[in-house]
């Protein structure tokens, strides 16, 4: 054999380096996904709050522009489904039927709504919500201007 070829280290140094590539190369994966739960769970809580936040009205210069939505969140639940659960809880209790009734319909609001006014509309069965401005109402999901609204509502309680 040659010595010559036995003392030539020049290939040594391109080993090392794939060694260290290769290394690196699986370090930036094993980050990755620990990583990218993380990254999809915030980049679902980023896309939610954009969606939220176009359904806010804007503030410009003291003057409120109103949203270009003209639907909220339906909970899909109507009156008298709230009363039905109301009654499952308190049988026979017509004022504890409707105070049960009522939080379900609370915790049911859009955002941007309340049920401070507790209403229901008797063409759809459903209840309203009123916009937190006092400007807009929300029957099932359909937003309608307070002034345009053609209905007769009925106090929804006791």
């Amino acid at each position: 054999m040659n010595a010559t070829f036995l003392n030539d280290e020049a290939g040594a140094v391109t080993v090392d380096w794939v060694v260290l590539t290769a290394a690196l190369v699986g370090l930036g994966l094993a980050v990755m996904g620990v990583v990218s739960g993380g990254i999809e769970d915030l980049s679902t809580d980023v896309s939610a709050a954009l969606e939220d936040e176009s359904k806010f009205s804007e503030q410009f210069g003291g003057m409120t522009l109103a949203s270009a939505s003209n639907t909220t969140v339906f909970s899909g639940r109507t009156a008298s489904d709230y009363v039905a659960y109301g009654q499952s809880l308190a049988p026979g209790n017509n004022g504890a039927v409707y105070y049960h009734a009522q939080q379900a319909a609370i915790s049911d609001a859009p955002d941007g709504y309340n049920f401070d006014n507790p209403l229901s509309d008797p063409d759809s069965g459903n209840v309203i919500y009123t916009s937190n401005d006092g400007q807009n109402y929300s029957i099932g999901g359909n937003v309608v201007s307070v002034d345009s609204y053609a209905g007769s509502a009925n106090y929804f309680g006791a």
